[in-house]
């Protein structure tokens, strides 16, 4: 890669350190403008679910006055629905892989490798892990993050790597990335200890 200004060729040890310095930027950008976000999204979405089930419990409750514990019903339903489409109650991995495929597009990032991996029971959903390759520009990789960021369903950025690569007289960027995504479970989910002793519990399936 060559850097030019007016004329004036940088050397090749100046070079070197701007293509390691350009990926450190673009994860500490990406952090602050992307995953931060992301992680209160999920924690609010979590919280949100949990005082919707007690309302719910409580509207059970309310035998009394059946008209009145009808309408609330259907409202705290409705409002269950709304959550619910960001955390489904199935895994739809083809549908997730498709929505990701054209956040890349759309980001001229090239997804080289996808694969879920096993589903892990937390307390009233499950957890989905993936594994992603891909290879963009350098300045693709932040706005590629930031459309899965505004996806309906929730894909919460764990980690990830970058690596500089020269192709032609261009840089691009290499990584791996682990996210999550969530399902939803009507059914408390066993914890892990529990799992353990009483065997695997089964996933929702496709």
């Amino acid at each position: 890669m060559r850097l030019e200004m007016k004329g004036l060729t940088l050397p090749r040890k100046y070079r070197m350190v701007l293509m390691l310095i350009l990926p450190l930027l673009i994860v500490v950008g990406a952090y602050f403008l992307v995953f931060e976000a992301q992680f209160r999204r999920e924690q609010q979405l979590a919280a949100d679910l949990k005082a919707v089930r007690l309302d719910l419990a409580r509207v059970n409750l309310m035998r009394s006055d059946m008209a009145k514990a009808s309408e609330e019903h259907a409202r705290l339903k409705t409002e269950l629905e709304q959550k619910l489409a960001q955390m489904p109650e199935e895994k739809e991995v083809p549908n997730l892989l498709r929505q990701v495929s054209f956040a890349a597009q759309e980001t001229r990032t090239r997804i080289k490798y996808f694969a879920p991996k096993e589903m892990q029971p937390q307390e009233f959903y499950w957890e989905l892990p993936f594994e992603m390759r891909y290879r963009a520009p350098y300045h693709s990789i932040g706005y590629f993050f930031d459309e899965i960021r505004k996806l309906e369903r929730i894909v919460h950025i764990t980690s990830f790597s970058l690596e500089a690569k020269e192709a032609g007289q261009k840089t691009v960027l290499e990584g791996t990335c682990i996210a999550k995504t969530y399902v939803y479970s009507k059914e408390p989910l066993p914890k892990k200890n529990e799992e353990k002793k009483e065997g695997k519990h089964e996933p929702p399936k496709k």
